[in-house]
């Protein structure tokens, strides 16, 4: 029987659409605050939003992102405070509004029918906690991971440290020349190539298709729906890899 191959999958912005939530967190905060932008402004959060993601990575990333926006927006240091309020108010209201991306369940349930050719797991910087919240509305799709998803409680180094991928590795019992790493941000991209995995960037995330251009992932492809139209392709990079 020919070796596994492991898909392995970021969870924000690649299974589910909690990136979405920055949308809404943005039009009520501009409300509230009266904020008024154009399209300087608006291009200037941009770049600045992919210099601090792209600069690191730990838990408290998306404070430190928002603060800095709030700052660019010109709100004082306490309207920043009672910003930063306000958008956790908010994501902790939309959190149980998040849905799968279509095509999400139709894609493990193929890894299941042929699940000697292939397996399949998570690795999230959110924690233990965060990951139940996201995905206890979808139990049948929970389940499936259980045992393979890989959180940030589980680890001392977050993406792109090889840390959490080896700890995938050992879980599934695939070596690193047989995992596709798929995501949506630059950590998911360089996490694959730091072990010579297989690299799928996803555009359901924050990451134009230029940004993940300038990372040169193996594949692009505008969801995870896309992977079964592509999997020989992607069979075949494995095999070469």
């Amino acid at each position: 029987m020919a070796e596994k191959i492991g898909f392995v999958f970021d969870l924000d912005g690649t299974f589910i659409n909690s990136t979405d939530i920055g949308d809404i967190v943005k039009k009520e905060l501009y409300k509230e605050f009266n904020i008024q932008t154009n399209d300087k402004i608006e291009k200037e959060i941009e770049d600045l939003t992919y210099e601090i993601i792209a600069g690191e990575n730990h838990k408290k990333l998306g404070t430190k992102l928002m603060w800095a926006i709030f700052k660019k927006l010109g709100l004082t240091f306490w309207q920043r405070i009672k910003a930063l309020i306000r958008a956790n108010s908010i994501f902790k209201e939309e959190i149980p509004k998040v849905k799968l991306f279509k095509g999400s369940e139709e894609l493990i349930d193929f890894f299941d029918e042929n699940e000697n050719y292939y397996d399949y797991a998570i690795i999230t910087t959110s924690s233990d906690k965060e990951v139940d919240a996201r995905l206890k509305k979808f139990p049948e799709f929970y389940k499936k991971f259980e045992g393979k998803i890989v959180t940030r409680d589980f680890v001392k180094n977050l993406k792109p440290h090889p840390e959490s991928i080896t700890k995938v590795s050992n879980i599934l019992g695939i070596p690193f020349n047989r995992i596709v790493l798929c995501g949506d941000m630059h950590t998911d991209i360089l996490l694959g190539k730091n072990v010579n995995a297989i690299t799928i960037g996803v555009l359901t995330g924050i990451f134009s298709r230029q940004k993940l251009l300038e990372l040169e992932p193996d594949f692009i492809f505008d969801s995870i729906a896309d992977i079964l139209d592509n999997i020989e392709k992607i069979k075949e990079k494995v095999i070469n890899n």
